[in-house]
C-alpha cells in the first residue's frame, strides 16, 4: 500500500469515527445541551476521535474504497451514534415526565419556565431535577461512563458496510419504560398531593362558607414542596438507579444491533 493510499484510509477512517461520536453528542444529555456551542460539541467529537482512532484502527475494520458505499457507511455511522445517543436521552427524558407530573398536580403547568439545557420550554420541576441530576452525575464522573459506552459499541457494532438490523420492540420496550419511571419518580410528591386534593374537598364540604379557591392552591404549593425537600435526600440514589438501567439499555441496543 502506497502512502497516498494509506492516507486516505486513514481519512476515511478518522471521518466514520467522527460521524458516530457526532451523532451521539447531538442528542445525548450533558454533551448535547443546547447552552453548548456548536463549536465546542464538533471540538469535543474531533477530540474523542482522535483519542479514539488508534483503538478502532488497529482492528483494521473494511472500508470501501467507492465513493457511494462509503457515503452509505457514513450515513450509517451517523444513524449508530444518533441511536445512541437517543438510548442515552431517554435519561432526561424520565426526570422531564416526572417534572411535568409534579407541575401539573402542583398547579405550575402555566408556569412552564424555559429549560436552559435544551432551550426548550419545559417543566420547572423537571428543570430542577434535571439540573441536579446533570451536578450529580458531573461531580460523579458518570459522564466517563457515557464515553466509555459509546466506545464499547465497535465491539458490538464495527464499522463496516453492511447493514443495520431493526429492533422495533426493544424501541417500544424503552418508551413504556420512560413513562412507568417518569410515573414512578413524581409518585411520592404526586400522590401525597392528591392526598391533600382529598382534603381541601373535605374541608369544603364540612364548611361550605370557605372560598376552596384560595386555599386549594397554596396548601398544594406548600405541601408539595415540602415533600420534594424531604425527598431530596432519596434523590441521589434515584438518579444512580436510573443511570444504571439507562446503561443497561445501550448494552441491550448494542446487543440486538450485534452484528
Amino acid at each position: 500500500m502506497s502512502l497516498a493510499d494509506l492516507l486516505q484510509w486513514d481519512l476515511s477512517l478518522f471521518l466514520l469515527i467522527l460521524s458516530r461520536w457526532t451523532g451521539m453528542i447531538m442528542l445525548a444529555p450533558v454533551f448535547g445541551a443546547r447552552g453548548v456551542p456548536g463549536v465546542v460539541k464538533l471540538l469535543l467529537a474531533v477530540s474523542l476521535s482522535v483519542i479514539v482512532y488508534p483503538l478502532i484502527s488497529a482492528t483494521k475494520p473494511l472500508i470501501p474504497s467507492e465513493l457511494l458505499p462509503y457515503v452509505a457507511v457514513v450515513i450509517k455511522e451517523v444513524f449508530v451514534g444518533l441511536v445512541i445517543g437517543f438510548v442515552i436521552y431517554t435519561f432526561t427524558a424520565v426526570l422531564d415526565g416526572a417534572g411535568q407530573l409534579i407541575d401539573f398536580q402542583m398547579g405550575f403547568t402555566m408556569g412552564a419556565a424555559i429549560d436552559p439545557i435544551y432551550g426548550v420550554q419545559s417543566p420547572m420541576m423537571g428543570n430542577f431535577q434535571m439540573i441536579l441530576a446533570t451536578m450529580l452525575l458531573l461531580a460523579s464522573d458518570s459522564h466517563h461512563y457515557l464515553i466509555a459506552a459509546m466506545l464499547k459499541s465497535y465491539a458490538y457494532i464495527p464499522i463496516n458496510p453492511s447493514a443495520l438490523p431493526t429492533q422495533i420492540t426493544f424501541y417500544v420496550q424503552l418508551v413504556a419504560h420512560v413513562f412507568a419511571l417518569a410515573i414512578q419518580m413524581a409518585l411520592p410528591i404526586f400522590g401525597a398531593l392528591l392526598v391533600s386534593d382529598i382534603g381541601v374537598g373535605l374541608l369544603s364540604r364540612t364548611v361550605p362558607q370557605l372560598n376552596i379557591f384560595s386555599v386549594v392552591f397554596p396548601v398544594k404549593i406548600i405541601f408539595g414542596f415540602t415533600i420534594l425537600y424531604l425527598s431530596l435526600p432519596f434523590f441521589g440514589e434515584a438518579v444512580t438507579h436510573l443511570f444504571n438501567l439507562n446503561m443497561a439499555w445501550v448494552l441491550e441496543l448494542y446487543q440486538g444491533l450485534k452484528q
